[in-house]
């Protein structure tokens, strides 16, 4: 994002619209290649993390959760975000132990990403975990409702492919990992 980019849209004025526990919104004024003035609103929450953990066996480690925005439960890779002063692999750690009692002993880092980069400053960095120890210590947040399931990898796939996978971080991670996996063989 530099000034000499030609589409580069200046902000001029930034008025705060929201605040709130995890996320701000921001009203944007930009200047615009052309001359002209715009308005943005952009939504402003820290960086998260998601992790495929993936046992010996080839299962996959995954949790069921309602999102309410959409209306749907969802079958996901677990994730969050990064807790100020943590590093995005510790997050990813720390997430993975939370919500499915698994914690990953070696990660492998896939790509970060701007996940919804058309009013969200946010990025996710998506990782692949293995060497996994089951300590069984879940540890939800008070308002937080989350299933561990735990699938064969190729049926995670079966899944994406079908489109009953929706969520960008899942489907990312398991088209990554597939990959990966094609490369060793």
């Amino acid at each position: 994002m530099k000034p000499d980019d030609p589409l580069f849209e200046n902000v001029t004025a930034r008025d705060r619209i929201f605040e709130g526990k995890f996320l701000h919104v921001d009203k944007l004024t930009v200047l615009l290649p052309d001359g002209r003035t715009a308005e943005r609103e952009v939504v402003a929450i820290r960086n998260s993390v998601a992790v495929l953990p993936m046992d010996a066996e080839g299962n996959v480690h995954l949790i069921r959760q309602h999102r309410p925005a959409i209306g749907r439960t969802l079958l996901e890779v677990p994730a969050g975000l990064i807790d100020p002063d943590e590093s995005p692999s510790d997050a990813a750690i720390r997430e993975c132990e939370e919500e499915t009692g698994v914690r990953p002993g070696a990660l492998r880092e896939l790509i970060t990403y701007a996940h919804v980069e058309g009013y969200s400053t946010a990025f996710m960095t998506l990782y692949y975990g293995t060497e996994l120890d089951r300590t069984g210590r879940i540890r939800l947040d008070a308002n937080e409702f989350v299933e561990p399931v735990k699938l064969p990898f190729d049926e995670l796939l079966s899944l994406v492919q079908s489109g009953q996978i929706i969520d960008s971080k899942t489907i990312l991670c398991a088209m990554m990992v597939r990959e990966l996996l094609l490369k060793k063989d």
